[in-house]
């Protein structure tokens, strides 16, 4: 009996532990921490997944001199690069199957579709920066008749303005709390001039959409 007491105290301790870890996933001090302690490794796995927070915190860490900001933005280029690319394989390969399986985003491939026969090289180089059909986008485009060396061009540039961009957010995001933080007394009415507008500006947007609803 104590040895099954002991197996179920174990259970329910790892499966609490998990349920925390979990849940850490979604905070920033979870990954910070992680970034503390494994540094770049956590860079490669955000860039990898497209982890915008993750690398935006990686950018406040170079900021305090954790990191190197340009090894951050080098790491966070070069998996975006594998992502897209490896991405693009698969839908040259199996995307097909892949399609035909999942018909629940057919809507997406149609709009992918569209927007490749419209806009073409500007699709293929801002896709990226479009939340909701970047992961599908590679899918689709290697599963047409783009050439790999001309999408490979497009999207290493692409992946190179995106990494400059979020890392440098969270660089530059790290000075402006902390000049803030350092002269809250100088910016203290700026901020509640700014605070007081986002709110009317939230109210009219839900007034506007009531006002709209009913007509």
């Amino acid at each position: 009996m104590e040895i099954i007491s002991h197996s179920f105290s174990w259970i329910s301790e790892f499966f609490h532990s998990m349920g925390s870890y979990v849940v850490g996933l979604f905070e920033p001090a979870f990954w910070m921490a992680l970034l503390q302690k494994y540094q770049y490794w956590i860079v490669i796995i955000g860039a990898l997944v497209e982890g915008e927070t993750v690398l935006i915190l990686a950018g406040a860490a170079a900021y305090y001199g954790l990191m190197q900001v340009h090894l951050v933005i080098l790491i966070a280029f070069l998996g975006a690069v594998l992502h897209d690319n490896a991405l693009f394989f698969v839908g040259r390969f199996v995307g097909q199957k892949f399609f035909e399986r999942n018909p629940k985003i057919f809507h997406k491939i149609e709009k992918i579709i569209s927007y490749i026969l419209k806009y073409n090289t500007y699709f293929i180089l801002g896709f990226r920066f479009v939340y909701g059909i970047r992961t599908v986008t590679p899918l689709v485009i290697g599963n047409s008749p783009v050439k790999f060396y001309r999408y490979a061009v497009l999207v290493s540039i692409s992946s190179l303005i995106w990494a400059t961009i979020v890392v440098y957010f969270g660089y530059s995001s790290a000075l402006a709390l902390e000049n803030l933080v350092e002269d809250f007394d100088r910016y203290r009415k700026y901020l509640a001039f700014g605070v007081a507008l986002l709110i009317v500006g939230v109210l009219s947007l839900f007034q506007y959409r009531r006002r709209r609803r009913k007509a």
